[in-house]
């Protein structure tokens, strides 16, 4: 895995060994990245369940104001602190060791809003109904923030010409974009699944 573009490009990242993480392929990230576009210079980014921090480090490249990790495992954040030190990237960087779930609330209690959140939270069924409510609810994107959701292919959380969230497939994953102003529709669809 390495950094793609900007002022660590072609920098390796190391990640944690054993498959314990399902990394975010450089070909996904490319696409993220080149749909996100313009969102990223100057913006705070939110990396949940981080694992090597890949999309945090990317977009601090790409001239990201500050990007905040949130990763539980000890192990993966030890390696998230060494790829934004070999990097160079970690003056705008914060690392939270904590559980997404715990982190958010906290994170609202602190006045703490993203641009920006990136999530491919394990458990996707389970997680993402949980993580967009406590995003609306805690009020932790911007005026005209986004989350992005990476899936897996054959996750049927919303069907594919949902309204509220923007689907978009490369292989095995699928990266589900939701406006802020579109995460109580994207919430709603999920309730009515359920």
């Amino acid at each position: 895995m390495r950094v793609i573009s900007g002022t660590a490009r072609g920098m390796r990242l190391k990640t944690v060994r054993g498959g314990a993480l399902r990394p975010t392929s450089d070909r996904v990230k490319e696409a993220l990245f080149n749909i996100l576009g313009p969102r990223v210079p100057g913006a705070v980014i939110w990396d949940l369940y981080a694992g090597s921090g890949a999309i945090g480090i990317e977009a601090l490249s790409r001239g990201a104001a500050a990007a905040l990790f949130v990763e539980r495992e000890r192990a993966h954040r030890e390696i998230i602190a060494d790829n934004l030190a070999r990097t160079k990237l970690a003056s705008r960087a914060e690392l939270i060791g904590q559980d997404v779930s715990l982190a958010l609330p906290l994170l609202s209690r602190q006045g703490k809003q993203a641009h920006l959140i990136f999530a491919d939270p394990p458990y996707q069924e389970q997680n993402i109904p949980r993580l967009l409510e406590a995003v609306e609810q805690h009020g932790l994107l911007r005026n005209s923030g986004l989350i992005v959701l990476e899936l897996f292919a054959r996750s049927r959380l919303w069907e594919p010409d949902h309204p509220a969230v923007e689907l978009r497939k490369y292989g095995d994953a699928v990266l589900a974009f939701i406006e802020k102003a579109a995460i109580a529709r994207a919430r709603a669809a999920l309730e009515s699944e359920g």
